[in-house]
């Protein structure tokens, strides 16, 4: 009996160590921002969405993802868009748009969008499985809690110069390069 309860204790530990070892454990589960004026909160992602209700200026909101770009907004000239944060209002999913929001850390990576990015990355074939790829925190952006940006360089076949790639809006997973 003390053999199994030592081996079921053992592997309870190591569950516990690597668990809280991953970075997707480690992750905030949400972001912090503030409304930096009255916001309208969309149904979906895009400009032509229901507006479901308002945030008032000042009002503290929870960011559990964004999308770079609204689903109405594809054929939009890239000037013209704008990502959008979901948010919890009224206990369910919305949107409200991210330039509307003061982040607390500009540089945290809203939920899911570096992992959204990279995969993104690889599956529109800007990189290669041979080629390294390393995200850098881009120092000029982030002013005044606007989204912080990185840059993702890439080093091919893991071998010679490293390349500027892209540069992400670490909060809606927009990018371009």
């Amino acid at each position: 009996m003390k053999k199994i309860f030592s081996l079921f204790v053992s592997i309870c530990l190591l569950a516990v160590f690597f668990t809280s070892n991953s970075t997707e454990a480690q992750a905030a589960s949400y972001d912090k921002a503030s409304a930096i004026k009255t916001l309208a909160v969309k149904s979906s992602p895009g400009s032509s969405y229901k507006t479901i209700g308002i945030i008032k200026k000042g009002a503290t909101v929870k960011v559990y993802g964004g999308v770079p770009v609204g689903k109405d907004q594809d054929d939009w000239y890239s000037f013209q868009q704008y990502g959008f944060s979901k948010i919890k209002y009224k206990n369910k999913y919305a949107y409200v748009k991210t330039d509307d929001l003061k982040f607390a850390n500009p540089f945290n990576w809203a939920p899911g969008v570096k992992s959204s990015v990279i995969k993104s990355v690889y599956n529109n074939k800007y990189v290669s499985k041979h080629d390294k790829i390393k995200i850098v925190k881009y120092a000029d952006s982030g002013k005044k809690g606007s989204p912080g940006f990185y840059v993702m360089y890439v080093q091919q076949n893991g071998k010679g110069e490293w390349f500027e790639l892209i540069n992400i809006n670490c909060k809606t997973g927009w990018y371009h390069g």
